[in-house]
């Protein structure tokens, strides 16, 4: 599989006096699976949208190993996109994918290879309109692998998915990207897609809010102490002496300590003769970090 990496460079588009996307820059790499992440109207769409020559930029580009979508000889055996509701509900999967074939240079043959790549090969002859929303968007995956792409861009593929099915998508991505595959996936909830991406891109009204591997997200979560004692007005003293600025009254005889970890402030208890029973780890979530990120309040 060629390796080509997704590049997009200082990427506007305004709808009159609406900014969609915001001077946007992020990459995706080769081997990667990419969540590029943020609310719902955050511009993750439209990016997709231009990606793919749906759209066109107001400024800046997007391109694919190099090179503008429609600058590609066979886009569809460059790119393969899935974006939602692209179905005729009296067609059956395969001859859906029959009408999208001869699009991208492929036979029949290569439908029914890809009904059974994603597991569908049992309902290749029914209806589209009577499938459920996780089959329609195992078909989406389907239609975006027909001309046998080395890039996949996804626009919200785990919504609607069961645990077995974002199980199943976690696994066809990781393969994918394997091979040296490259994945643009997009989802508006961290959540959904967090055990499947290796990198985050996460955007907020149209602009770039952070980018980093999974893991360097992971280590932008502030930590935290919950620490209890029966001695409530030595708890209140240790408090007010060792973590004046860092603490929250949580119930009475227990705080929060952000900041800190268990084994420091254990540590200063001890030190201060502070009776303990309770100390924990704790801390922001990676959902909280991403509310964080893009600007939104976690519900209470």
């Amino acid at each position: 599989m060629e390796r080509r990496a997704i590049e997009v460079a200082s990427l506007t588009k305004t709808y009159g006096t609406v900014t969609a996307v915001d001077d946007l820059s992020f990459s995706a790499a080769p081997g990667r699976v990419t969540g590029f992440l943020g609310p719902n109207g955050a511009g993750k769409s439209t990016t997709l949208r231009i990606l793919v020559g749906l759209v066109a930029a107001t400024a800046g580009s997007a391109t694919i190993g190099g090179a503008a979508y429609a600058r590609h000889p066979r886009p569809g055996a460059v790119v393969g996109a899935h974006f939602e509701g692209a179905f005729h509900p009296g067609r059956t999967a395969r001859e859906h994918l029959r009408s999208y074939a001869p699009l991208v240079g492929v036979d029949d043959a290569r439908c029914d290879t890809v009904l059974a790549a994603v597991g569908m090969t049992d309902a290749a002859h029914r209806r589209v309109g009577g499938y459920s929303l996780g089959m329609r968007q195992r078909l989406g995956l389907a239609t975006a692998l027909l001309g046998d792409p080395s890039v996949l861009v996804l626009d919200e593929s785990a919504n609607g998915l069961d645990p077995a099915g974002i199980k199943w998508l976690r696994s066809f991505l990781r393969s994918f990207a394997d091979d040296g595959g490259t994945v643009l996936l997009s989802s508006h909830l961290l959540s959904e897609v967090e055990q499947t991406v290796d990198d985050v891109v996460v955007i907020a009204k149209g602009a770039l809010r952070h980018q980093s591997s999974l893991d360097e997200l992971r280590a932008l979560a502030q930590p935290a102490v919950t620490l209890r004692s029966p001695n409530v007005d030595g708890l209140a003293s240790f408090l007010r002496d060792r973590f004046p600025h860092s603490h929250t009254a949580t119930r009475v005889g227990e705080a929060s300590i952000s900041g800190a970890s268990a084994a420091q402030v254990g540590a200063a208890a001890f030190a201060d003769g502070l009776e303990v029973h309770g100390l924990a780890d704790g801390g922001e979530t990676l959902e909280s970090v991403f509310l964080r990120l893009t600007g939104e309040e976690v519900a209470a």
